[in-house]
C-alpha cells in the first residue's frame, strides 16, 4: 500500500510543469520529434546506463529489444532500425560471429543523453522542496 504523503494541487502542478519541461528538452536535444516516445527514452537511457556501469559498450541487436519492455519485439526491431537509420545507433559486424551485428551508441547520442540528464537533474534540483517553504 502506498504511504507517500499527499501533495497539494499547487505542488502537483509544479511537478507536471517540470515533467513537461524535461519532456520538451528531450525532443530538443535529440533534434527530431520521431524520438519523442518513451520507448526511445527507455532504449537510449538504458543503453547509456549499461555502457557507463559495465566495461562493454556494444550490444547484440536482440539485447536492445529487451530495453523497450512496453512494446512487442517486432515493434522494437523497427525502433532500433529507425535509430540506426538516423545515425544515433551504429551497427557493426560482430567479430566473434560474422552472422551477427553489434550495436553501439554514436558519440553524438552519448553526448545528447548526457546533456539531457544534466538538464533534467538541474530542473529537479531547482524544484523547491516542500519542507523549505510552507507546504504548498
Amino acid at each position: 500500500m502506498d504511504t507517500h504523503p499527499k501533495q497539494s494541487n499547487t505542488r502537483r502542478c509544479q511537478f507536471i510543469q517540470l515533467l513537461s519541461n524535461v519532456d520538451g528538452y528531450w525532443v530538443n536535444v535529440l533534434g527530431n520529434k520521431i524520438f519523442h516516445d518513451l520507448n526511445y527514452y527507455d532504449l537510449f537511457t538504458q543503453m547509456w546506463l549499461r555502457v557507463n556501469t559495465t566495461a562493454n559498450d556494444s550490444f547484440r541487436k536482440s539485447e536492445l529489444y529487451t530495453l523497450m519492455p512496453n512494446i512487442s519485439q517486432r515493434t522494437a526491431v523497427k525502433y532500433v532500425q529507425i535509430a540506426i537509420d538516423h545515425g544515433l545507433l551504429l551497427e557493426h559486424t560482430d567479430s566473434e560471429d560474422l552472422r551477427s551485428k553489434r550495436i553501439t551508441m554514436s558519440h553524438d547520442l552519448k553526448q545528447k543523453i548526457e546533456k539531457f540528464l544534466d538538464y533534467s537533474i538541474s530542473v529537479f534540483e531547482a524544484l523547491p522542496s516542500a519542507s523549505s517553504k510552507e507546504k504548498l
